[in-house]
């Protein structure tokens, strides 16, 4: 049984809006020890590992704890070991590399590449780095001693491990459709992949740009700009999530909504909270329990849930007062277990 609902629904969330792995895996618990099943429920991988992570790429990270060390490996969809590396953290794969940090003296604590065979194909040399997207991964370098003498200043590196863009910003953010937020002093604006300043660094926040738009914010309020940087819909806004499956959650008078691209409101069934849409659908919730409406206004699965993720592959993990699982479309329990 789930020893914690509550965090493995948070889990779920975050995979959900920051990853979507092309796998159709999903991750289980029981007694502590992880596994996946298929979009059937039917169990693919035994509940065996240790380490609560996604398959992202072919890959899940698995992580063995030791005494005075780790060591971190990433398996296939049929659970066996794909890369043994000497490294004792990673991320996920992205663009074909995943970020490694091994534990030697003099490169401990620094982060480089490897490809999907397991290959170093960037050395471990800088303090952060941030996923591969468009071509380019954000990078710091600090000194290894008295590192906080030295303001962060951050740059990106491409696929060869090149300086591509120069450390010069004070903070940045991963590429998405070819811009990158950046900010330097307190403002923020957007690169392209050449590091040129394509939209200026103007604003008080900035988010990443999805389905041709970002949200931006001046103030108080928030505004969505086009990939040349013009105003597309203007500075009302109190809270903007980004646009998904070309419709995005909006707060305004204390209240969310979903829009459209041109700004108009979307829907008329009214709800207290949502989430991001995804594959057509968005949890909405109602008299504080979770449903499911699609684009076209109709509420496809009625409020039932205390919880709900979105979805993902065809299903999505949801949580009742006496159990866990995860529902199709239909909001039918395709796999669950008792609480």
């Amino acid at each position: 049984m789930f020893k914690s609902a509550k965090k493995i629904v948070v889990t779920v969330l975050l995979l959900s809006i920051q990853i979507f792995s092309q796998e159709k895996l999903f991750l289980i618990e029981e007694g502590g020890m992880f596994g996946f099943i298929n979009t059937e429920g039917a169990v693919v991988i035994q509940p065996v590992l240790s380490t609560r992570s996604a398959f992202v790429c072919g890959f899940s990270k698995q992580t063995q704890q030791y005494w005075f060390d780790k060591d971190v490996n990433f398996i296939n969809t049929k659970g066996e070991i794909a890369i043994a590396t000497p490294y004792e953290d990673a991320g996920i794969f992205s663009e074909g590399f995943a970020k490694v940090r091994k534990a030697v003296f003099f490169t401990s604590g620094k982060w480089g590449f490897i490809d999907s065979t397991g290959t170093e194909k960037i050395s471990p040399l800088y303090s952060e780095v941030g996923n591969f997207y468009n071509g380019r991964a954000m990078v710091i370098v600090r000194p290894f001693f008295f590192p906080q003498l030295t303001p962060d200043k951050f740059g990106y590196i491409n696929r060869f491990g090149v300086l591509a863009i120069p450390y010069q910003f004070d903070a940045a953010g991963d590429f998405s459709e070819y811009r990158a937020p950046v900010r330097v002093g307190n403002k923020k604006g957007f690169i392209d992949t050449t590091g040129t300043i394509v939209i200026p660094i103007a604003y008080d926040a900035a988010k990443n740009f999805s389905c041709g738009l970002a949200g931006v914010r001046k103030d108080s309020l928030w505004a969505f700009i086009n990939a040349h940087g013009e105003t597309v819909l203007p500075f009302k806004f109190e809270e903007v999530r980004n646009f998904s499956d070309n419709l995005a959650l909006v707060k305004k008078n204390g209240e969310w909504k979903f829009i459209d691209k041109q700004g108009n409101e979307a829907f008329t069934i009214l709800f207290q909270n949502a989430l991001s849409f995804s594959e057509g659908i968005s949890a909405v919730q109602q008299n504080n329990l979770w449903g499911y409406i699609d684009v076209t206004d109709t509420m496809i699965v009625q409020p039932q849930f205390l919880e709900a993720a979105p979805f993902q592959n065809g299903l999505a993990f949801v949580e009742t007062t006496t159990e866990n699982g995860y529902v199709d479309h239909t909001g039918k329990f395709v796999w669950k277990q008792k609480k």
